[in-house]
């Protein structure tokens, strides 16, 4: 019985001490072991389990510290007399549901429900997770954080953090964030405009509360963070919505009535569109002008890949209008829930006197961990290391799209981010294919929780590339692509007519092909007649290779030196009056549009 009781783990990271310790309590607490009954002895427990006498023993001991065993010489160990001695006595009265308390009538009527993780809990049972905001082990700076972890139980620190603070967070954190973190976006602040959050979840409920109400307009963009609309719906307060454009929100749908404004920079939510900095400067000038708030949700700022970081709209504010939001949790693990706003002192002080009536502050021990994370440079490590592996994924990602997907597909242009915007086909139900992609061991994501209205277009959907490796992320969509071709809507395309024998070898020999990648960039490829070609890419050609064609039988054969993952491809090809149709085993591969000499 006892085997059955107490399965342990050899493959758990936890040891099995500790694991049996776990057990041993979850068993006296529920009344398998009753107060004063003799526990097992160490070795008989050890011989049933199959671990070593050391491990009981010291299992035991500890819980004889813990008071849940008492130790009586000669006789053995027993569950201690009085650990129950404290808890009331249970009772579960028999209520019918008739008699139950009406506590959804009780509750505020502005109160709701914010809205679930649009993924399953086991997420993580799945072969391909191409969702947002996970954990990911791998990236988990796990020493550095332990020795954090660690000195933070020095007796000084204990000191200096465990006792009553007040109000205030921790001066060094505040520090650390002032001098290491706001620089690196281009703010300067003092220790009276910032404020530690849990996450910046937090902080953008401590904004709401404080400044909408049934007369504030908040405009925000559409698509755009289901959070902040929420939060809107729970403070009464009306909302007005703006397109998103390709360097941003649409300023010109900013109506002039707006108090706040809400908007995601860095990386549009969920576009991942980066807002220029044109456009930066042109909403600081219009704020200032109609003089409404902006509240800026930083959330992923270290993530631009093709080009530097804008600077953030904070910096650009000389009126102290702009509510600066930004999170580490984002970066380092979803469970740490720490953030921080950068406000205005007379906006912070109320902020913080708002907080108080939830809690004081976030726990000064958690503070101060992430205080010497940051001073010991551990911080920028980890934002080194996070940004080369989400940029490998992420340019993995736009390279197994183009591939295999890119007839079928337009994604949003961005700097980076790690999460892509994807337009699927005509008459493609997201639902219903994320539904599909599921059965298939593949999670992607639905985006209706982005939009505000049933209107909403159908065949969109989100992936993100911090929840599975690298080598996971071409699998994944190659499997996603062949899901497409099996329940795509729009039938067999027209092709055009099909090319064969010299008539195929005449018309590629010196031809041009132009398009845009999935990603909007432009490409170029030309073949010549000795059989090599050349392909550059990029709005300034920023990408080029080289590589080798040739003809057998009745199809085309071509092979990069490191585009298209360097694989050699044969395809059947289509020809209208300006456009040329890749197409292999029956579907389409590509399309470009062509020139000839």
């Amino acid at each position: 019985m006892l085997q059955h009781l107490f399965i342990l783990d050899d493959d758990d990271t936890t040891s099995l001490q500790r694991q049996l310790q776990r057990k041993l309590i979850d068993a006296i607490l529920s009344g398998y072991f009753a107060a004063g009954s003799r526990m097992p002895s160490s070795r008989k427990l050890a011989e049933t389990l199959g671990v070593s006498r050391n491990t009981v023993v010291a299992a035991y001991e500890q819980l004889i510290d813990e008071e849940y065993l008492v130790s009586r010489e000669r006789s053995g160990i027993f569950v201690s007399d009085h650990l129950f001695d404290e808890h009331a006595e249970a009772q579960s009265p028999a209520v019918s549901d008739a008699e139950q308390f009406d506590w959804q009538g009780a509750c505020n009527t502005a109160a709701i429900e914010s809205s679930r993780p649009p993924y399953p809990d086991n997420w993580e049972d799945f072969t391909y997770p191409f969702i947002d905001g996970q954990y990911d082990q791998s990236l988990f700076p796990l020493n550095q954080w332990r020795e954090c972890s660690r000195l933070s139980l020095n007796v000084d620190e204990i000191k200096s953090w465990a006792g009553d603070s007040g109000y205030h967070d921790d001066a060094s954190l505040i520090h650390e964030i002032r001098t290491k973190v706001l620089p690196r976006r281009g703010i300067q602040a003092g220790t009276d405009e910032i404020l530690v959050t849990l996450g910046s979840q937090q902080a953008l409920y401590l904004v709401s509360r404080l400044l909408m109400n049934t007369t504030t307009l908040l405009t925000m963009e559409e698509p755009g963070y289901q959070g902040i609309r929420q939060l809107a719906q729970h403070n009464l307060c009306p909302v007005r919505f703006a397109g998103i454009e390709k360097d941003g929100i649409a300023l010109d749908e900013v109506c002039p009535q707006t108090r706040i404004l809400y908007v995601t920079p860095s990386h549009q939510v969920p576009t991942a569109v980066t807002m220029s900095r044109e456009k930066r400067d042109a909403l600081i000038q219009r704020a200032n002008h109609d003089d409404f708030i902006v509240i800026e949700d930083d959330y992923e700022s270290e993530a631009n890949f093709i080009s530097n970081p804008n600077p953030a709209l904070k910096s650009l504010d000389t009126q102290g209008r702009v509510v600066y939001i930004s999170s580490f949790s984002k970066a380092l693990a979803p469970g740490l829930r720490l953030g921080f706003m950068v406000a205005s002192p007379a906006l912070i002080q109320r902020a913080r006197q708002l907080r108080a009536l939830m809690l004081r502050h976030p726990p000064a021990n958690n503070q101060r961990i992430m205080a010497l994370f940051l001073s010991l440079g551990y911080y920028d490590m980890t934002m080194r290391r996070l940004y080369q592996a989400i940029s490998e994924r992420w340019q993995e990602l736009r390279e197994a799209l183009n591939h295999y997907l890119g007839p079928y597909i337009v994604t949003s242009e961005t700097m980076g981010g790690s999460t892509c915007w994807v337009k699927g086909p005509p008459g493609l139900n997201s639902q219903k294919f994320a539904a599909a992609a599921a059965e298939k061991g593949i999670l992607i994501e639905p985006v209706d929780r982005f939009y505000s209205t049933t209107e909403r277009p159908e065949s969109y959907f989100r992936l993100g590339v911090r929840s599975l490796p690298k080598d996971k992320i071409r699998p994944g969509i190659e499997q996603l692509a062949r899901l497409i071709d099996d329940i795509r809507a729009d039938g067999d395309p027209s092709f055009g007519q099909h090319l064969r024998g010299d008539k195929l070898k005449r018309f590629l020999s010196g031809v041009t092909f132009t398009g845009h990648t999935v990603f909007g960039d432009p490409y170029r490829i030309t073949l010549f007649a000795d059989g090599n070609m050349e392909g550059v890419e990029g709005h300034n050609d920023e990408k080029k290779d080289t590589g080798t064609w040739w003809l057998k039988g009745n199809i085309w054969y071509r092979q990069w030196q490191q585009w298209s993952y360097g694989e050699l491809l044969g395809f059947d090809i289509y020809v209208t009056d300006s456009r040329i149709h890749w197409v292999r085993d029956g579907k389409l591969v590509d399309a470009a549009n062509y020139t000839r000499p």
